[in-house]
């Protein structure tokens, strides 16, 4: 038995004689050789590069998607994912259930805390298409699991989009998807049960690759996608990558030749996407921005759960999960805010990536992908956003920036440039100069041979970096069943009419049950946002594990939980009179339709413990009236029988829409438009030469 290096993929042997139509005639000769020699002569190379090959590696990347969220297929909506807080996550998922219900009523979210703008909430992802598909398909618990798998999808076709306008090769773009798909950035997330943050964090994947191709096509064919990924962005919730990304995206000037003209239209085309995703992105903005002077936020301007910047890239590597669970290298005990891991081997193909570039277009790529990363890190330390508080002298302001409190987050921005530039490092590694081993078995009557190209050696720690990252990220790819108790608390929770109530205080599990049971719950646990300068309804019944609260007296004891009513009965509806005493009216409806019936012997205000805001309508007997100043719903009544409708119906969902709808035309007509001149540019040129 001999070896034998071969310096060339054509070079030397057996093979080298095949013609094109065969992948080897000598029949002494094993195919793996003769197999790379046929695939040089252009065959496998015109197959991959193909149309049809590329829906092959995209059903790819969903397929391992599915198998990594596997658990999430579970149908049985008593299967929830396992994430502490995401039966508070996804409650107001609801919202498209109320539309199914009862039409517009579903503009009004009035389930938590007096009610708000369904549409105004910063935190929910409620508008995101794939909640609104999956939830009218599925329900809220099933579509938000069905979802979840999108979303895992989602940051792996991005990653793959990347690796693919790179020019990167089949095994490169490919590994980089498999990798940003069980990299713990997304999954880990679900400890806590972020549904949104997931969603946010999967959409923002997808703003490097349409940015990479906004400088690629300075033209409204590259401006649409930028424009429509940005929009999915905008409703996806929480607020840290959008944020986030406003730090991140400066990069991007490094994707260009460093001239005044190159910048000059690279940020116009830039300002273009960003009105065009603003526009898209109406339903939401428009009634956010209405909103935004009357949400509370809390806010940290010390950045107190910050890691310190030297310490945040080792988050990149580590997977020890008793490191995330405690105090060391200055950070919380949550794996929730700080794993982002992807593992050694990414991280060293990475920094190979950075020195590998071969024209300036990829330098210009790398350079981008790099500093991206950079100030991810960078912004996720809260460094930049610290300086900021120094520097701003307005109050309001620095609360504003004091509100991004888990900076943390934004460190996930930093995966995908990073996978990208370990992609473009294995892509430079199977393009580097080939190498070949020649085994040779020789008998009496036998002779055999074995040509080994020695770049297949990287797939094993290809595979052990894709195996290292699901197999940790899968510690927070789990289930739970809701416990039959919820279910029986949740109906012992139940009134005659639309009373406020609360569950167990920090009980997230109780939440979307109970929220679709139409509860309406007096507390809201779950928002970092409040009403400002609004009270909190007093609840009719509340349950907890302990004693009763101030005011209020145990009524009753279920499966372990004590519901307690207050002394002093608390009306959702009633007409307070002049001398102070109150007269308790009847309540019926959902969302932002309340019907309210009344009998009084005098008249007086009625008062209906819903917010009152710019959008609500009321009338009385079918009649017009006028609603009184303050922060409840409130009417003047008469003595008698009387019937009261408040409706909401806003101004600013309509303009949202309309906006969406100016946005969505004009990108259609201006993709038509660009190419029809790009039709008759391409016809007029034969003649023309």
């Amino acid at each position: 038995m001999q070896s034998s290096p071969a310096a060339e993929m054509g070079g030397g042997g057996p093979a080298a004689a095949n013609g094109p139509g065969s992948p080897g005639d000598d029949p002494d000769a094993l195919t793996g050789h003769a197999l790379l020699d046929w695939a040089k002569k252009g065959r496998w190379s015109r197959i991959v590069d193909s149309r049809g090959f590329l829906v092959v590696e995209l059903a790819a990347i969903v397929l391992w998607a599915v198998y990594f969220t596997r658990p999430y297929l579970d149908m049985d909506p008593a299967i929830v994912p396992a994430g502490r807080e995401y039966l508070s996550a996804i409650q107001t998922h609801s919202v498209w259930q109320r539309f199914e219900d009862c039409g517009l009523c579903g503009l009004w979210y009035g389930n938590v805390r007096g009610g708000f703008p369904a549409f105004a909430d910063p935190v929910a992802s409620t508008l995101h298409p794939l909640v609104i598909v999956t939830t009218l398909i599925w329900g809220i618990v099933n579509g938000s699991k069905v979802a979840l798998v999108g979303v895992f999808a989602l940051a792996g076709l991005s990653q793959w989009w990347l690796g693919h306008l790179l020019g990167l090769r089949l095994p490169s773009r490919l590994w980089g998807a498999a990798m940003a798909v069980v990299a713990g950035y997304l999954a880990a997330r679900m400890e806590l049960g972020a549904f949104s943050l997931v969603l946010s964090t999967a959409s923002a994947v997808a703003v490097f690759p349409a940015m990479l191709y906004l400088t690629r096509e300075m033209t409204w064919r590259g401006v649409i996608p930028l424009a429509v990924i940005l929009a999915l962005l905008a409703v996806g919730g929480t607020g840290y990558m959008q944020i986030g990304l406003i730090f991140v995206l400066p990069a991007a000037v490094f994707l260009v030749p460093l001239e005044r003209d190159n910048l000059t239209r690279l940020v116009r085309r830039f300002a273009q996407a960003v009105g065009l995703a603003m526009l898209l992105a109406g339903p939401f903005l428009v009634p956010f921005v209405h909103f935004l002077p009357q949400i509370a936020k809390d806010f940290d301007t010390s950045f107190s759960n910050a890691q310190p910047l030297a310490y945040v890239p080792l988050n990149l590597v580590i997977r020890d999960i008793t490191f995330y669970l405690s105090n060391a290298l200055g950070k919380p005990p949550w794996p929730s805010h700080f794993v982002n891991f992807v593992g050694w081997i990414p991280v060293i193909l990475a920094a190979y990536g950075v020195f590998s570039a071969r024209d300036p277009r990829m330098r210009r790529a790398i350079a981008f992908l790099a500093i991206a990363a950079a100030l991810a890190l960078w912004t996720a330390s809260s460094v930049p956003l610290a300086w900021l508080v120094k520097i701003v002298k307005l109050s309001w302001l620095t609360q504003l920036i004091g509100g991004i409190r888990y900076t943390s987050f934004i460190a996930s921005l930093a995966v995908p440039p990073i996978l990208g530039l370990s992609a473009i490092g294995l892509d430079r590694l199977l393009s580097a100069r080939k190498r070949r081993f020649r085994l040779s078995l020789e008998g009496a009557s036998v002779a055999a041979s074995i040509s080994l190209d020695v770049r297949w050696l990287l797939l094993v720690p290809l595979l052990i970096a894709v195996n290292q990252a699901r197999t940790f990220s899968s510690l927070w790819i789990g289930t739970k069943g809701i416990d039959p108790y919820i279910t029986s608390v949740v109906n012992a929770l139940k009134t005659p009419g639309l009373e406020w109530v609360n569950v167990p205080f920090g009980e997230h599990f109780f939440v979307t049950p109970a929220i679709g049971a139409d509860l309406k719950l007096s507390g809201d646990f779950f928002r970092t946002w409040h009403w400002k300068d609004r009270p909190v309804p007093q609840p009719v019944l509340e349950a907890n594990r302990n004693g009763p609260p101030g005011g209020m007296v145990e009524q009753s004891i279920v499966e372990g939980i004590h519901i307690h009513a207050p002394v002093e009965r608390q009306e959702y509806a009633a007409i307070v009179h002049a001398d102070g005493s109150r007269t308790a009216c009847t309540a019926r409806g959902t969302g932002g339709d309340i019907d309210v019936s009344c009998a009084a012997t005098q008249g007086g205000a009625l008062v209906v413990e819903e917010n009152s805001w710019a959008g609500w309508l009321a009338e009385v007997d079918g009649k017009p009236a006028e609603l009184l100043d303050g922060g409840w719903l409130s009417v003047n009544t008469q003595e008698g029988s009387h019937t009261y409708a408040f409706r909401y119906r806003p101004w600013d969902v309509p303009l949202g829409i309309v906006l969406f709808v100016v946005g969505a035309g004009l990108s259609v007509w201006l993709a038509f438009r660009e190419r029809r001149t790009e039709r008759a540019q391409s016809s007029a040129s034969p003649e023309e030469g």
